[in-house]
């Protein structure tokens, strides 16, 4: 199966392709104002801007899942939605990560929605899949810095680290979209 591809369903129109560039530079303009911020305001106003850029990619990936018709890659692009959701949930009903039980669960979420891109990556020969790798290995590396190294001194290396995997998965997508046409059935 390593060498298989995906059958997919072609993705029409640029609009999905257009939000994952919108997030790039979401999460590059975030990512600045991280590490400008010198008030707590700016940092949750950020922090507020950052979830509602994870339900984008959310869409973006539930959109890529709606597109596959090979049931396992599905699957796993709905994990990575899922995952961007419950970041998203998280993040919102707790926009500070105070509690150990809140950051373990992000950090999940975040390993899981990373694993879900690498599994794709490793098992087909998917489009975009370099994307997919780094993507993956970035997400993984910030769901072990939030699960291994919390509490933070401040929330900002957390939002900091959460929009950096944020534009992993943004350009990720940005690729993908793109590309998600000729691919055959495996």
């Amino acid at each position: 199966m390593p060498g298989s591809h995906a059958s997919v369903r072609p993705v029409r129109g640029g609009f999905w392709k257009e939000v994952s560039v919108l997030e790039i530079g979401v999460s590059a303009g975030l990512l600045l104002l991280f590490f400008l911020s010198d008030t707590f305001v700016e940092t949750i106003a950020g922090i507020y801007i950052l979830i509602a850029a994870m339900l984008f990619a959310a869409a973006v990936q539930a959109r890529m899942a709606a597109a596959c018709s090979a049931p396992f890659d599905r699957r796993l692009w709905l994990a990575g939605a899922t995952a961007c959701l419950v970041e998203a949930i998280i993040l919102f009903v707790d926009p500070l990560l105070g509690g150990q039980a809140t950051s373990l669960a992000i950090a999940a979420a975040l390993g899981a929605g990373a694993a879900a891109r690498l599994a794709l990556a490793l098992v087909r020969q998917h489009p975009g899949r370099g994307w997919l790798y780094v993507s993956g290995a970035v997400g993984m590396a910030v769901a072990m810095a939030i699960g291994f190294g919390w509490p933070f001194a401040s929330i900002i290396p957390a939002a900091q680290t959460l929009t950096l995997d944020l534009l992993a998965v943004a350009t990720m997508l940005a690729s993908v979209t793109g590309k998600l046409r000729t691919t055959r059935a495996a």
